[in-house]
């Protein structure tokens, strides 16, 4: 049998033919696919709307000793006065801030008053004199700019005071940082720093005359 020649080698070179533009057009494919370059940026959209407040500052002053104490009589009854100055306590938290004011009455027989013992003012104590009751009232009074510490005797029992006393104040929210004591993030060491936690800060506030003073200063980061 006779083989044509010429019609095998025209359907070879078709079909070669179309291998290769197969190919190419594969080629092309792959080139036009390619991630171009970064065009340029576009113009800066509008300033979306303010966020939401954050937490406000938490503050908070050392230990402090009065070194005197201011007598006056009213009613016949006689009060013990120290009033601290301080720019921590502004008009905005007198009007709209906690202020919690803490005592450690180290002045008193350990029988009387354990040492080292701290308790949130107002503070009551109760004890004997002779066979008669004596009631010691301890109390915090904040006006812009001071913090007042104030003693009356129902007994009228003392000439003076004794300078063991010490107090101490947390102020929530603080609203702003202190200008009074150093700002550190996290409230680790000075007498200022951002409180980022509001479901502990709202929990104090709404508790804190059912919370020990270890659990405060525990749940708003502030050191014992």
């Amino acid at each position: 049998m006779q083989t044509n020649y010429s019609v095998y080698r025209k359907t070879s070179l078709r079909t070669t033919f179309l291998r290769v533009s197969m190919i190419a057009v594969a080629a092309l494919l792959i080139i036009s696919c390619k991630k171009g370059d970064p065009g340029p940026a576009g113009a800066t959209g509008p300033t979306g709307p303010a966020g939401a407040k954050g937490s406000d500052n938490v503050v908070y002053s050392s230990w402090f000793t009065p070194a005197a104490y201011t007598k006056d009589t009213v009613f016949g009854i006689y009060g013990f006065n120290y009033t601290k100055a301080t720019t921590d306590i502004t008009q905005q938290i007198v009007d709209s801030g906690t202020v919690l004011t803490f005592g450690k009455l180290d002045g008193y027989n350990p029988v009387v008053w354990p040492t080292a013992q701290v308790a949130l003012m107002p503070i009551s104590i109760t004890y004997l004199v002779g066979s008669a009751a004596n009631i010691d009232t301890w109390s915090a009074l904040v006006t812009a700019g001071n913090l007042k510490i104030r003693l009356v005797s129902s007994l009228n029992q003392y000439g003076s005071i004794s300078n063991a006393h010490q107090f101490r104040y947390i102020i929530i929210p603080g609203g702003t940082k202190s200008t009074v004591a150093s700002v550190n993030s996290g409230m680790v060491g000075g007498g200022s720093g951002t409180f980022d936690n509001s479901a502990n800060l709202n929990e104090v506030i709404r508790n804190y005359r059912q919370m020990g003073y270890s659990e405060i200063c525990h749940r708003l980061g502030v050191p014992e």
